[in-house]
C-alpha cells in the first residue's frame, strides 16, 4: 500500500449522479477485486474518499462513484489531463470460490467491484449470475458490461426498469454460494434469506482506511470487532453483525 499521483485518462457520468472515472500510473498498481483505494479529493477537502475499484489492469484503474456531498462534486469537476492522488490498494478482496454456480447481488455503487469479480469468475470457468439493484431506470449502469460474464437481473424500486421490487425477490436458486455488495440492509436481508454460504463486501464511513483511527469498526457475532477498512471490506456471511 502506498499513493501514486495518478493521471485522468477518462472521466464520464454513466448515470444519474453516477460517475467512472479512470485513472493511470506509471508503475504498477498490484490490486486485486474487492479491494478499494482512498482518493484525496483537492483543497479544502482534507478527508479521502474510499471508491471501490471496478477495475485495474496494473497500471490503469476505474472506479464508481456518487456526487453524495461537496467533495465527490468536486472531484467529478475532474478534467482529462489532471492528477489524483491515491492511497492504495486497500483491504482485502474477494476469495474466488471452489462452487461452480455463483451468484452476484449489488445495489446501487455496489455493482462495480462485483463487474470485476464477474469477469474473473468468467475466466476461471464459473457460472455466474447477477442480480442488480438501483432505485430507477436513470441509476442503472454496467448492465451491458455485466451481460458479457453473468445471466443478469436488474431490479428497480419502482420498475422503471427490468424487475420491480427488492432484489432478495429475485435471486437465483440454484447458486451455490454468493457474494454481495451494497447498503447494509441489502446485506442483512441476503443473510437472513440465503442458506447457502456467502461473502459480503461492506460500506462504512472511513477516516484513515489503514487501520488507525477506528472510525469504520463494526462488532462481530462473536462478541470482538474488526475494522473494515484493513480486516474488510469483503467478510464471510455471518461474521459480524449488520445494523
Amino acid at each position: 500500500m502506498q499513493t501514486y499521483d495518478m493521471k485522468v485518462v477518462n472521466h464520464r457520468e454513466i448515470a444519474e449522479c453516477t460517475y467512472e472515472i479512470t485513472l493511470q500510473t506509471d508503475v504498477f498498481f498490484p490490486a486485486e477485486p474487492g479491494q478499494f483505494v482512498h482518493i484525496l479529493v483537492d483543497p479544502p477537502h482534507q478527508l479521502r474518499r474510499p471508491l471501490s475499484l471496478a477495475s485495474s489492469s496494473g497500471r490503469e484503474i476505474t472506479v464508481v462513484y456518487k456526487t453524495f456531498g461537496e467533495g465527490t462534486r468536486t472531484l467529478a469537476n475532474k478534467k482529462r489531463g489532471e492528477t489524483v492522488n491515491v492511497l492504495g490498494p486497500l483491504g482485502n478482496g474477494f476469495t474466488l470460490p471452489e462452487q461452480k454456480k455463483v451468484m452476484l447481488v449489488g445495489g446501487g455503487v455496489g455493482v462495480p467491484p462485483l463487474l470485476w469479480l464477474a469477469k474473473e469468475l468468467h475466466k476461471n470457468g464459473k457460472k455466474v449470475s447477477a442480480v442488480l439493484g438501483f432505485k430507477s431506470v436513470n441509476q442503472v449502469f454496467y448492465r451491458r458490461k455485466m451481460e458479457e460474464y453473468a445471466e443478469v437481473t436488474v431490479v428497480t424500486d419502482d420498475g422503471s426498469s427490468g424487475e420491480k421490487g427488492l432484489v432478495t425477490k429475485w435471486l437465483d436458486p440454484e447458486a451455490d454460494v454468493y457474494y454481495a455488495c451494497g447498503p447494509n440492509p441489502m446485506l442483512k436481508a441476503l443473510e437472513a434469506q440465503l442458506t447457502i454460504p456467502g461473502y459480503n463486501s461492506m460500506e462504512e464511513r472511513m477516516g484513515c482506511a489503514i487501520g488507525a483511527c477506528f472510525a469504520c469498526t463494526v462488532e462481530t457475532k462473536d462478541g470482538g470487532y474488526v475494522n473494515v477498512c484493513k480486516d474488510g471490506p469483503v467478510f464471510p456471511k455471518g461474521r459480524v453483525k449488520l445494523p
